[in-house]
């Protein structure tokens, strides 16, 4: 089973997710036990004050609060020693299931017109874009668009776009 392992700070007093890693487990506690062995490295996020792990359905299984006395890694300080003192075997696996579990598929095709809104925003929708290449997603799915009134790419979040329906598609 896949169990989420969230890395958690509080910011003003508001708890906010850092980081999140998918770790292939068989119970919840052996997930939380992987996550602690990053402490101390380079994977570890700065500022993290606690650890909260969740079922592949969401559910919170185990929050554990990070001792103050913990040494923080700073994020200036990365010495090589850091990355090979985590096993190797759990990194690759975390990243495998990271990129294997995340990319969503692409709602868009290229050569779909489209408009286009900095940051999602609903006021100031731009039509005349067309999509030129999809790009690979790390969380959410890029795509590559641009605009005859442009001479380059605009790389842009799946969010900050939607579908425009008054554009036909230019024949190929």
């Amino acid at each position: 089973m896949t169990f989420v392992v969230q890395f958690r700070r509080l910011r003003r007093g508001v708890p906010e997710v850092i980081r999140e890693l998918y770790v292939p487990s068989v119970d919840g506690p052996a997930a939380l036990a992987a996550a602690q062995r990053l402490m101390g490295t380079r994977h570890w996020p700065v500022r993290t004050d606690a650890v909260r792990v969740m079922d592949d359905e969401g559910r919170t299984l185990l929050d554990w609060a990070v001792p103050a006395a913990s040494q923080q890694p700073s994020a200036y300080s990365r010495h090589p020693a850091e990355a090979a003192s985590v096993e190797p075997r759990l990194r690759s696996t975390i990243e495998t299931t990271r990129t294997k579990r995340l990319p969503a598929p692409h709602l868009f095709a290229v050569g779909q017109p489209v408009s286009y809104a900095e940051d999602g925003r609903a006021d100031p929708w731009e039509g005349g874009y067309e999509i030129i290449r999809l790009e690979d997603p790390l969380y959410e799915p890029q795509y590559a668009i641009r605009s005859a009134e442009q001479s380059y790419d605009r790389i842009v979040h799946e969010h900050e776009l939607r579908e425009d329906l008054g554009s036909r598609v230019r024949d190929v």
